[in-house]
């Protein structure tokens, strides 16, 4: 007896969802925050990052400030690599992300979307307005799909709102 055919899983898709952001930076380190939340909504990883400053910085957090001991940058690439491997890497402006994360981690994905772009494809599909004049940030586009708004800067918490805007996308294009 042949066994029934299993359609495409939503929850067992190979995207993954991610956010990067400056935490801290002084002339001599900067820590940056790297978050990854799968199709599932489940945060595969949220970590803070040390890495090298590449020229003196002033005003902002410094870099000792921060609450947690950031993870050397080696440790993350490795660890990166190993996430990314195989999946298909969905950010807000993929081309500015992307070029934040370790370019090992970007080339053992299987690609790199992009939530913006495909926002405003279906956008102007679906008849919604935007402006002309003025760059949308994300909380631009879930506000015109009448989604919660962030109101917090942590690279995970944006990494589950380009999950879910992504999603959003799939119900209405």
């Amino acid at each position: 007896m042949k066994a029934p055919k299993i359609g495409h899983q939503v929850s067992a898709s190979d995207h993954l969802y991610f956010a990067v952001r400056s935490v801290a930076a002084d002339g001599r380190q900067h820590v940056m925050q790297y978050a990854f939340v799968d199709d599932r909504g489940n945060v595969a990883l949220s970590a803070f990052v040390r890495s090298a400053s590449p020229a003196a910085l002033f005003g902002g957090s410094a870099a000792e400030d921060v609450l947690v001991d950031p993870m050397e940058e080696s440790e993350f690439a490795a660890l990166a690599m190993r996430l990314c491997r195989g999946a298909t890497l969905v950010a807000f402006h993929r081309v500015l992300q992307s070029g934040l994360l370790p370019p090992d981690a970007v080339r053992s994905a299987a690609g790199v979307e992009c939530v913006w772009r495909r926002f405003q494809a279906v956008a102007r599909r679906k008849g919604i307005r935007l402006s002309r004049h003025e760059p949308l940030a994300l909380n631009d586009c879930l506000q015109k799909l009448g989604m919660p708004l962030l109101q917090t800067d942590d690279a995970a918490m944006r990494a589950l709102a380009i999950r879910n805007l992504w999603r959003r996308l799939d119900t209405i294009e």
